[in-house]
């Protein structure tokens, strides 16, 4: 068995209820008739738990099995051992037959909200709730593989997820340039223009091939906070290429910054990402097609 961080456990489960059952039914062969295993296992199962103590427990010269003064001693501390591992045992099938009432989603600016929304309610109706995690994709990535969100959507990237993730497209968001009226007087803007003025992006770090997509300028400032976002660029302190959905609604101080790239935007494909195989809650196999039925909706 496993080493704990005081004591080293040499021995199992079976060998302590081998010597349990034994104590109690006062020889091998009725033992082994109660345990359903033949005799031989449990008499080498008895033989080395004693050698791995270092002592007898039984004198087996008398008839029944004599119960060393050791062993009674050990016996009531097994029958408790015993006790704590059949309500272990119950708990754990327990926890089979009422899987987890919540899942939890990461995400980060570019996930439509409607899409969220929508999927936490139906979710809520199934009796499941949603917890939704805001933050950065490599953060993501390390508490898929640790088993603290059981699923992430974000941007598709052009590189492998890994052999521990599972991926699938799911929609796409559109993109499009936003800054202060003041900030540009001449529209449509050129390329050459953004590139020169400075860039507010919506993340705390951007991944390479995420950067190359949506990175034009040369000076950067990361800001993962929206409301601190939308006040430097109410304050003109420069622009950002940001999901529509997000920008949806009325404000007078920053709007849509017509370019060279056209009025269609830039479009972004979106992935959810997940650890196959992994038990959880029944619903987590069909939030992908979940997600992509609400992104073909949105």
């Amino acid at each position: 068995m496993r080493q704990g961080t005081d004591v080293a456990i040499n021995f199992t489960l079976a060998q302590i209820e081998a010597f349990t059952c034994v104590c109690e039914c006062g020889n091998l062969t009725r033992a082994a008739v109660k345990l359903g295993k033949d005799r031989t296992t449990v008499s080498e199962l008895l033989d080395y738990l004693e050698l791995d103590l270092g002592y007898s427990l039984f004198d087996r010269s008398s008839r029944p099995f004599g119960v060393t003064e050791r062993g009674s001693l050990l016996y009531r501390q097994a029958r408790l051992f015993l006790h704590e591992a059949q309500a272990f045992s119950q708990i754990a099938q327990q926890q089979e037959k009422n899987p987890p009432r919540t899942m939890t989603l990461s995400y980060d600016i570019f996930t439509p909200r409607t899409v969220l929304s929508t999927l936490a309610s139906r979710l809520y109706q199934q009796g499941c709730r949603l917890n939704l995690c805001y933050q950065d994709r490599q953060q993501a990535e390390a508490a898929l593989a640790e088993g603290s969100v059981d699923i992430a959507l974000y941007q598709a990237v052009n590189k492998a997820v890994g052999e521990r993730f599972k991926w699938r497209g799911v929609g796409s968001v559109e993109l499009a340039v936003y800054a202060s009226p003041q900030l540009f007087e001449q529209q449509p803007v050129s390329l050459l223009k953004l590139a020169s003025c400075h860039q507010i992006i919506p993340n705390m770090a951007l991944d390479l091939a995420v950067a190359q997509r949506v990175q034009i300028a040369d000076r950067v400032q990361y800001v993962n906070d929206m409301a601190m976002l939308e006040l430097l660029l109410a304050n003109g302190q420069g622009w950002a290429l940001l999901p529509v959905h997000i920008m949806a609604g009325q404000r007078s101080n920053i709007i849509r910054i017509e370019t060279e790239m056209g009025s269609g935007g830039l479009v972004c494909p979106m992935v959810a990402i997940w650890v196959p195989g992994r038990v959880g809650h029944p619903l987590r196999q069909r939030l992908p097609d979940l997600i992509a039925e609400l992104f073909a909706r949105a």
